[in-house]
């Protein structure tokens, strides 16, 4: 199990390379709501957090066996660029199905996209086929205690900014990012509620927080949100401890939210990262005067997905 200190090394070890992304205020929301900007983040996402940290932490021998990664495309393009900075390179599986955006995003860095399957899961199987036949490092998209770590220090980055927070909106997917957030956050602050939101058409976490059988549903606009969860995996038992409450968000509500965010707030924001502002904005999780900070979690959009909500 992870703790702030990890984090807190994380940040350490990652500030070579990265830089803090901006907490930006957006009165369209409410009276006291900001936006945590990971769309301007390297790769246009926070995943790269995460994969940088894994990748630094690895020693030579466990570089050289290779590195594999599976992603729908954010944790992909972070991998593959942290590969990048240490002179190697990584194989990604990805579904058939991935964001052009994030297929040429991983083939920029130098690393190989191995496209896959009609779905995350069934990517993921062929990678981990790879690593066992192999005997070469994977780096999980959240299963991972140096991921998590990575992944908190947008948490540490919040409270630095923001130390009168008292609510923050997470996306969440395998539960790498709330669960690094929530863990930093509320080790901190423990009156601070931490709220993840996931899609509708992605509730493999929401099923495992309260016990439900909701369908994952593979199309869908947050596309970098889809996937099941290992049950073992540590941000299941993080998620559980840290976190307050996860909603549900329809795929219409998640279109507004990127609309809203486009031509009101001047971002272009992927569904996945989407989610928080679509809680707020359709009353999911009611607007008030508490100070309120929601993650944008990613920005790598295809033409035709924006096309589609326009």
């Amino acid at each position: 199990m992870i703790e702030l200190g990890d984090i807190a090394l994380a940040r350490y070890r990652l500030a070579p390379y990265l830089t803090q992304t901006p907490l930006e205020k957006a009165p369209g929301l409410g009276a006291d709501v900001w936006l945590k900007l990971e769309n301007v983040n390297r790769t246009h996402s926070f995943k790269v957090r995460g994969a940088l940290n894994a990748m630094l932490s690895l020693n030579q021998r466990a570089r050289d066996k290779g590195i594999v990664a599976c992603s729908s495309g954010n944790h992909a393009q972070g991998v593959a660029y942290a590969a990048q900075l240490v002179g190697t390179t990584a194989r990604i599986f990805m579904p058939t199905t991935t964001p052009r955006r994030k297929v040429a995003g991983v083939q920029l860095f130098g690393s190989q996209a191995v496209l896959c399957g009609d779905n995350y899961d069934e990517a993921e199987e062929e990678a981990r086929r790879v690593v066992r036949d192999e005997e070469a490092t994977f780096i999980s998209p959240y299963n991972d205690p140096m991921v998590v770590a990575g992944a908190g220090t947008v948490g540490l980055e919040i409270f630095d900014t923001l130390s009168s927070i008292e609510r923050v909106l997470v996306p969440v997917s395998g539960g790498g990012l709330i669960s690094g957030v929530a863990l930093a956050l509320k080790t901190l602050k423990p009156s601070i509620e931490v709220i993840g939101v996931c899609a509708e058409a992605a509730p493999a976490m929401y099923n495992l927080f309260y016990d439900m059988a909701h369908p994952q549903v593979w199309d869908t606009l947050a596309e970098a949100l889809s996937g099941e969860i290992e049950a073992s995996s540590i941000t299941v038992s993080l998620t559980q401890r840290y976190v307050d409450e996860i909603v549900l968000v329809s795929e219409e509500a998640i279109a507004e939210a990127m609309r809203w965010l486009l031509f009101e707030a001047g971002w272009v924001i992927e569904g996945g990262g989407a989610v928080g502002v679509a809680a707020l904005r359709s009353g999911v999780v009611t607007a008030d005067d508490r100070p309120t900070a929601v993650v944008l979690s990613g920005g790598n959009v295809d033409e035709e997905s924006l096309r589609s909500v326009i």
